[in-house]
């Protein structure tokens, strides 16, 4: 796995990478395990809303600071760890997608089936900590980090 600080972690299994950014996690039990993959994801899943947005602003599609879009960026840099609903004022009750074009960044396990929150659709950057495998996909989709595993002999894969 190459870091976003360029640094690369060399590991043989998912645990040792997932390890390797949180000390001390082989340690734990896994319900113990599962929330500190949580509570990491939430942390990390707030560094890439910011350079989402930061690279929406370099590209001039979205500018924060324009009090027009006050609204969206209170609804970006929400709480990770936290659930949200969307819907728009002519249908309540009926969940909306995420439309803007900056997308939201959110957690898996803050949703359906593990909550009974329904997934929010549409332009939306999921992170998934419910496993080391999981997570390591999910943060590699995002950019911040690149991952392989070598699927067979000789091949890799980019996961």
């Amino acid at each position: 796995m190459m870091l976003h600080d360029g640094s690369t972690v060399y590991a043989d299994t998912a645990a040792e990478i997932v390890e390797e950014m949180m000390p001390g996690l082989d340690s734990l039990d896994e319900p113990a395990r599962s929330q500190a993959r949580i509570r990491h994801a939430a942390r990390t899943a707030a560094v890439v809303q910011q350079m989402v947005i930061d690279r929406a602003r370099y590209e001039g599609t979205f500018d924060p600071d324009d009090a027009e879009v006050a609204p969206l960026v209170q609804i970006l840099v929400t709480d990770k760890s936290l659930s949200l609903s969307l819907e728009l004022p002519q249908h309540p009750g009926e969940p909306a997608d995420w439309l803007p074009v900056v997308p939201l960044v959110l957690l898996a396990t803050s949703y359906a089936p593990t909550t009974e929150y329904p997934r929010i659709g549409g332009n939306v950057i999921w992170i998934d900590p419910a496993t080391d495998e999981s997570y390591l996909a999910s943060l590699n989709a995002t950019g911040l980090f690149s991952y392989w595993a070598a699927e067979t002999a000789g091949t890799l894969s980019n996961s």
